[in-house]
């Protein structure tokens, strides 16, 4: 009985993720293009939002609400405890000292590299990128909301579903990093490539710490950097105009 709701429930999110990938060919909330006009370019970042809120974040509440896991949020499931066994044993538990002189450390190198004509950006990030001062709060706002509801569906929702159907924790995280990816695929190949290799640190993030708030973290770091700090110390945007 618990395979088969949880079998169910995966064939939901699979479908619903399919939707938000697919279904703009039946004219289901098309992606934005890479480049729009400024004055829409508001309304546009609205949708953005609200798309991975809707088919990430509230479906992962939904399903896990219904099958009676939505305390998993907070306590690492026993079902991928095996993954995290083998992360901890291969890693071990690195304290957050190193990993935030790191993460610094990459911001400064990245943005140092983009001043002076370098991109560090694997694939095509324009549709979610500010361009404008003025669209700095919405870089932040997809920051959140990516580093929020990103996780709870590829970092929990799926992988845990995945381990109750086949009895393997590591599929789970194999399958749902591979989704990751795929989710990705607007930003072209080498884009899927850079959220494959971002999917599965923030897997070992969230293995290693048995925390899954601090796999939103870093994903909201990681988006921050990209979004709202690397335009910023990198002088790429544009600034206020009276036509705006």
């Amino acid at each position: 009985m618990i395979v088969a709701g949880a079998a169910l429930a995966l064939a939901l999110a699979l479908a619903s993720l399919a939707l938000l990938l697919h279904g703009a060919r039946v004219g289901y909330w098309p992606r934005p293009p890479a480049v729009v006009p400024g004055a829409v370019r508001h309304r546009w970042f609205a949708r953005l939002a609200l798309r991975p809120l809707v088919h990430f974040g509230a479906v992962s509440v939904l399903l896990l609400v219904a099958l009676g896991r939505i305390d998993s949020v907070q306590h690492f499931p026993s079902e991928l405890r095996s993954a995290r066994m083998l992360a901890v044993a291969w890693i071990g538990q690195p304290g957050w000292a190193p990993l935030a002189i790191g993460a610094a450390a990459g911001v400064v190198i990245a943005a140092v590299l983009e001043r002076r004509g370098r991109s560090v950006t694997l694939g095509d990030v324009r549709a979610v990128t500010p361009m404008r001062r003025a669209e700095l709060g919405w870089g932040v706002l997809l920051a959140i909301v990516a580093g929020v509801a990103e996780e709870m569906f590829f970092r929990l929702l799926l992988p845990l579903l995945i381990a109750i159907v086949t009895g393997s924790a590591l599929l789970g995280f194999v399958g749902a990093t591979a989704a990751f990816g795929y989710a990705h695929r607007y930003q072209g190949a080498r884009g899927v490539m850079g959220t494959v290799i971002a999917g599965v640190l923030l897997t070992v993030v969230y293995l290693v710490s048995g925390r899954l708030w601090a796999a939103m973290l870093v994903h909201a770091a990681i988006d921050l950097n990209g979004l709202v700090l690397r335009p910023v110390l990198a002088g790429k945007l544009a600034r206020p105009s009276l036509r705006a």
